[in-house]
Order: C-alpha cells, then sequence, then structure tokens
C-alpha cells in the first residue's frame, strides 16, 4: 500500500476519534455538572412551546449534546412529567443549541488544542470540588476535540498529493447527495453528529469538497444524529415513543426542504456569512446554525397541527 495513503488514512482514523472523545468527554463533563439543574429547567420552564424552545436552546449550549437534552427529554415524557407538545418545543430547541459546537470548530483555535488540553486536565485533577472538577474534564475534551481537528488537518496535503485520493474526492466531492447519505450514515455509526461536521468543515475548509456538498454532509447529520433517541425510546410508553419520532422526522422534514431548495440555501448562507464581515470558514458552521433555526421558525407556528399528527401516525397498540 501507499505509505502516504497509509498516513491519509491514519490521520483521518486518529482525528476522528480524537473528535468523538473529546466531544463525548466536554459533554459528559457538562452533563455531571449541571444534570440536576437540567431535570429540573427542563420541568419548571417549558410550559409554553416558545419558552420550551429557548430553554432546550440554552440547556444544550450550556452541556453541548442535544443527544443528552433527547434522551433526558423522552425520559421526562416517559415519567409523565412532560407533556409531548413541551417536549417538541425543546427538540427545537436542543437542534439549535448543538450548533455552537460546530462554531467552536469553525475558528482557528486548533494551534491552542494542547494548551486548553493542559489546562482543563490541571483544573480537574486540582479542584476538590465536583463541579470545578467536571469544568476541567470538559476543557479536556474540547482541546482534544481541536486536537483531533488538527490532525485531520495534517493528512490533507497528503490528499491532494496522491492522484488517485484526491480524484476520488474531485469526483465524488462535488455531489451533494453522496454528501448527505454519507453524513447521515457516518454520523449514525459514530453516534455524533459534531464529529461529522467537523470533518466537514476540514474538507470543505481545504478545498476537497464543494459548497454544496458540504451542505449535503451537514443536512445528513441532522438525520444521522436522530438514531439515538430512537434507541433510547425502545421498550418505553407511546408518548416518549412519539417524542423520539418527533425528533426524527423533524429533522428528516428540515432537511427535505433544505435540500430541495439547496442552492437558494447555500446562497443565502454566503449572503449572510459575507454580510457580516466573515469569510468562508465559517460558511459550514453558520449553515449548520441557521438552518435549524430556521427549521424551529417554520415548525413554531404549526406546533400543534405537528403534535397531532405525530398522535395519528403513532398509536397505541390495541
Amino acid at each position: 500500500m501507499n505509505f502516504r495513503l497509509v498516513i491519509v488514512i491514519v490521520n483521518i482514523i486518529i482525528g476522528t476519534i480524537c473528535i468523538v472523545y473529546g466531544v463525548k468527554l466536554m459533554s459528559s463533563s457538562l452533563e455531571k455538572a449541571n444534570i440536576r439543574r437540567m431535570k429540573k429547567y427542563l420541568s419548571l420552564f417549558t410550559e409554553k412551546v416558545p419558552l420550551a424552545t429557548l430553554t432546550g436552546t440554552v440547556l444544550t449550549a450550556l452541556v453541548q449534546s442535544s443527544t443528552a437534552i433527547t434522551v433526558i427529554t423522552v425520559g421526562l415524557v416517559n415519567s409523565g412529567m412532560l407533556k409531548l407538545t413541551q417536549a417538541v418545543g425543546i427538540i427545537y430547541g436542543a437542534n439549535i443549541g448543538t450548533t455552537i459546537t460546530a462554531q467552536l470548530m469553525s475558528f482557528r483555535l486548533t494551534n491552542f488544542s494542547y494548551i486548553i488540553i493542559g489546562l482543563g486536565l490541571l483544573i480537574a485533577f486540582f479542584s476538590k470540588r465536583r463541579t470545578p472538577a467536571n469544568m476541567g474534564w470538559a476543557l479536556t475534551g474540547l482541546g482534544i476535540m481541536f486536537a483531533g481537528l488538527n490532525i485531520l488537518n495534517l493528512g490533507v496535503p497528503y490528499i491532494k498529493e496522491n492522484d488517485n485520493i484526491y480524484e476520488l474526492f474531485r469526483v465524488y466531492g462535488q455531489n451533494p447527495l453522496i454528501g448527505l447519505l454519507t453524513g447521515m450514515v457516518t454520523t449514525m455509526l459514530v453516534q455524533s453528529s459534531s464529529a461529522t461536521v467537523g470533518l466537514t468543515i476540514v474538507l470543505f475548509n481545504t478545498g476537497l469538497i464543494s459548497f454544496e456538498s458540504a451542505l449535503g454532509l451537514t443536512l445528513g447529520d441532522n438525520i444521522g444524529t436522530c438514531i439515538t433517541a430512537q434507541l433510547s425510546s425502545i421498550g418505553t410508553s407511546i408518548s416518549a415513543k412519539r417524542t423520539a419520532w418527533a425528533h426524527t422526522l423533524y429533522n428528516v422534514i428540515g432537511t427535505i426542504i433544505a435540500f430541495i431548495f439547496l442552492k437558494p440555501f447555500a446562497f443565502m448562507i454566503q449572503a449572510i456569512t459575507y454580510g457580516i464581515g466573515q469569510d468562508e470558514t465559517r460558511l459550514i458552521a453558520n449553515a449548520h446554525t441557521i438552518f435549524n433555526i430556521l427549521s424551529a421558525l417554520v415548525f413554531l407556528p404549526i406546533t400543534g397541527y405537528y403534535v397531532k399528527f405525530l398522535e395519528w401516525l403513532i398509536r397505541e397498540k390495541e
């Protein structure tokens, strides 16, 4: 096997593992630091759908895991503490809040990854209280995530120097539908939309895939991440199953609409990004955020009808 090909494969594997592990360490540590408050706030501040959306956004931004918030929401619905309408609002917000990770990845902070890891470990090991220690581990996870992005970037020159691999990206890296399917399957496998978005940012910023193909990958991430909620709803009440399907269908419908209007959507992202003075390195992160904000804005006015549709679609077994 070509030595450069081996380097590319190793870099992709190690870089992806670092991103997945870093994101999971960061989100799990933040979740441990805030778990009691999360359940409390999800129960208290979700009476109205817009408030539930805001609560879902803020809490997901704090713990950096839409999966955690969605799974907790499924559990609260299963226990009867939340109604389906409240859960749907939380899901809208969770999808928005999780895009903060992509925004962090789009900043040029990879050179500071080892400093961030070191600082996080110091806080984690020398903190006598649990909450600061968990925050230290979260910071360590953030640093590992940036290190993973840095490792992925190191493999890009070898991809460009290898004619066969570069040709593969040139042919298939311009197809949004292939990007959509790849993003969906990859996210299902690694159980982290943030990892797939991070890889997408690296591939696009280095010119290996087109913007529309990168958008396809990003849209596919939103579908792939639904698998965890589906798994968490196995063996639960009908309301919990409806909550899991609310998450899945919400992302699938939003993705289909965005994919149908992909060119106008791409133009809008570019117009907004360049209009606020940012460059192309922020396009993917902004697309991830704007897509989820627009999806919430579209669904908020019709939430009542969406809930009735879910109740009609997923029925009690007689």
